[in-house]
């Protein structure tokens, strides 16, 4: 969903009576779908609900704030809502008398507008009581928050005109919605009769001590859960049964009483005060542990993923960036028609021995612009880190099919994609051998980069692998060891730099050159050969400090003629050693540790000294999530990555699982990311041209200075 999806009606006003939670909600739905939206309500709150409405569409749906905000306008009477209006949204507070004296204000002006009530109790009949044209009143009753949910009860009876009806369907749908209909007068309607039998149950598990709130909640997020949300109640059952033929299901279900053994039938129970404050105090810690804010956000952007699922329509519209992909051989396929649609030489290699998930071959693809000898090249790499190549390839596919920047005398562009293809097809940070490759360029068969505490901690971790939070907190225990016994930054250190003893062990740089290594500088090599000098973007991500946020970390010397070359494209306080630490501590909650290997020094002793490398990795960072960025640095991503890269040949729901969690990680899927990674990327790239077309200009030799494989102190 886009605020320029649905074209603009001038005259399609939309009153919404009410600015609350709901109604603030209703407001900002309507006007992501392109309708002007006049809101009442005389609460000085209003304006800050509507706000945190309008910032809730815009982070789960990629909608622009600002048109957002130009379709919303606060009113100071009902009459200026609703005089005009197609159609009427009323969400005051749940009075009946409120409301009674509400509709007769809006009847006198609706003309033949549909006035719709959001109540969650009162059938049409009670809300039209004592109205002298009360027929146009109908409840449309939304599951909250409206935003991100889809259904919507429409609520109508025997005294609701047919036209009436087909009205407030026909609205509802543009609006983004799913209306059911609903003829009757029972109170709260069908979904909230059904919500409330589940919480009448989970509270009497919890009051006599059956189950714990987390218990409970698990069992619905994890269970019946999604299996509703996939194809609902009835389907699910029918599925349950050899037969698929509701007539079983309902014998067997018979044999159970309708699951009277299940289910307590013993009148609700008395709560003592006791009771009451064991209750709402496990509730609390259970809410703590998570975070409202993450909470919330969790639920808005998971419930509106989980409705798109049903819309095939508005499912890309709602999660996707154009230019980002759902997999890697999406991401393959749009960088390759970019790149050729934008005059690109290509050049592809197959990665031997080994397919994605989906059994497709693997590739690593080069794309050329610009002039054979350009003295300059800007090579832009994506997926050195496999699962990270989402954003970076979405950058690179991105600058290819607009072309913002011309590229000037005596410059080139290389692009790479998916310097990792089985890490970026499998949503992991490793490759086929478990080598990070951001580790692996080396002199091999020299000395390698010393780690003498590697083996000491790697020792004290546990040997199993899983998926389990028990996995997670035995991996903690062991850090919280390691960390009484080494220090906790000499623990991550030795950890983090890179070692060459264990090829199962955590970021092992491998015992020789990898495919990917030995493809990426054959070809850089060859296909730079007249070139003295190379601006170098490598695109990652992972860092979770903001939405929008880069981190930029040159490996040039400080200080020196390539250091303040990146400096002048980038800026000296955006590659400053103080910044990075800052942003990195801040996203990680420790400092940056040393490292061996890196792919941007593999570089630099291939080309020299025919050619010099100035640039940088640049982080995409995101936002953080309670659950996927944990206190420990990355402590259950390591864990799952461990456990998917051993099962990544097993075609499970487990390792399914476990590719969606490692690609939240890597490159959120919601839109008002990549809507924002996109936005920051573009700057970098103009940036680096322009930077290229300087030192093209110059005209001067090459100065490689001081060639290294690591910064460890040995």
């Amino acid at each position: 969903m886009t605020a320029s999806k649905t074209p603009r009606d001038p005259s399609g006003k939309i009153a919404c009576i009410g600015g609350g939670l709901i109604g603030s909600a209703w407001a900002a739905q309507f006007a992501a779908h392109g309708y002007d939206v006049q809101l009442y309500d005389l609460s000085a709150a209003t304006a800050e609900a509507l706000s945190r409405a309008l910032r809730r569409v815009v982070a789960i749906h990629g909608v622009d704030l600002q048109a957002l905000q130009d379709r919303v306008t606060i009113v100071a009477s009902v009459e200026e809502a609703v005089s005009g209006s197609i159609f009427v949204q009323e969400s005051v507070p749940e009075d009946l008398a409120l409301k009674q004296r509400i509709f007769a204000a809006i009847e006198e002006i609706a003309g033949d507008a549909v006035i719709a009530s959001s109540t969650s109790d009162y059938p049409p009949a009670l809300l039209r009581q004592g109205l002298r044209n009360g027929q146009r009143i109908i409840v449309g009753h939304p599951i909250n928050p409206p935003y991100a949910t889809t259904l919507v009860e429409v609520v109508v009876d025997t005294e609701t005109p047919a036209e009436v009806t087909e009205a407030a369907i026909a609205f509802y749908r543009s609006a983004g919605k799913v209306p059911v209909k609903i003829e009757g007068t029972q109170t709260g309607f069908v979904a909230n009769r059904l919500q409330m039998a589940i919480m009448r149950e989970a509270l009497r598990l919890a009051h006599d001590q059956k189950a714990t709130i987390a218990q409970i909640d698990a069992a619905l997020m994890h269970g019946i859960g999604p299996r509703f949300a996939a194809v609902g109640m009835f389907n699910g059952f029918a599925l349950n049964v050899p037969s698929h033929d509701p007539s079983d299901w309902l014998d067997h279900i018979e044999r159970f009483d309708f699951g009277a053994a299940l289910v307590h039938t013993d009148p609700w129970p008395t709560w003592t005060t006791q009771d009451r404050d064991r209750i709402a105090s496990e509730w609390r810690a259970h809410l703590s542990a998570q975070g409202i804010s993450a909470l919330a956000d969790r639920r808005d952007r998971l419930t509106a993923a989980a409705c798109a699922m049903h819309s095939p329509a508005s499912a890309g519209t709602v999660t996707s960036h154009p230019h980002f992909s759902a997999d890697y051989q999406e991401a393959r396929r749009k960088f390759r028609a970019a790149a050729s649609a934008a005059g690109a030489i290509l050049e592809t290699h197959h990665l031997p021995e080994h397919t994605g998930p989906d059994g497709k071959p693997l590739y690593m693809d080069f794309a050329w612009l610009g002039p054979e000898d350009a003295d300059v090249v800007i090579l832009s790499l994506s997926g050195t880190h496999g699962a990270e190549g989402f954003s970076g390839s979405a950058a690179q596919t991105h600058w290819l099919t607009t072309r913002p920047d011309p590229l000037p005398p005596r410059t080139a562009m290389l692009f790479v994609h998916a310097v990792n293809p089985f890490g970026f097809a499998y949503m992991l940070r490793v490759n086929e051998n478990n080598v990070d490759l951001n580790r692996n360029f080396v002199a091999f068969g020299e000395h390698l980069p010393p780690n003498p505490l590697y083996a000491a901690v790697s020792d004290m971790l546990p040997n199993r692998t899983g998926l389990d939070e028990d996995m997670v907190d035995e991996w903690n225990a062991a850090l919280q060891k390691s960390y009484a016994r080494f220090g906790r930054w000499e623990t991550h250190n030795a950890l983090e730099c890179g070692q060459y003893e264990d090829p199962v062990g955590i970021e092992f740089g491998g015992q020789d050159l990898q495919w990917s290594s030995r493809t990426l500088l054959d070809a850089v090599r060859r296909l730079c050969g007249k070139a003295r000098h190379i601006a170098y973007l490598d695109w990652h991500s992972m860092i979770p400090i903001g939405d929008g946020n880069l981190i930029f970390l040159n490996f040039n010397a400080a200080g020196g003629p390539l250091y303040c070359r990146t400096a002048d494209w980038w800026g000296e306080d955006a590659i400053s050693a103080k910044t990075v630490e800052a942003q990195w501590s801040s996203g990680t909650s420790l400092p940056h540790t040393h490292r061996s290997g890196l792919l941007f020094w593999g570089l630099e002793r291939a080309l020299a000294p025919r050619a010099d490398v100035a640039g940088a990795i640049v982080e995409f960072c995101c936002d953080p999530d309670a659950f996927i960025h944990t206190s420990e640095p990355d402590t259950r991503t390591v864990m799952w990555e461990r456990w998917l890269y051993r099962n990544h040949r097993e075609d499970t729901a487990q390792r399914a699982l476990a590719m969606r969690y490692l690609r939240e990680a890597a490159a959120p899927t919601r839109r008002s990311y990549q809507d924002k990674a996109i936005a920051a990327a573009m700057p970098v790239y103009r940036r680096i041209i322009e930077g290229a077309g300087r030192w093209a200009a110059e005209n001067i030799a090459s100065a490689p200075g001081r060639l290294i494989q690591t910064d460890t102190i040995s």
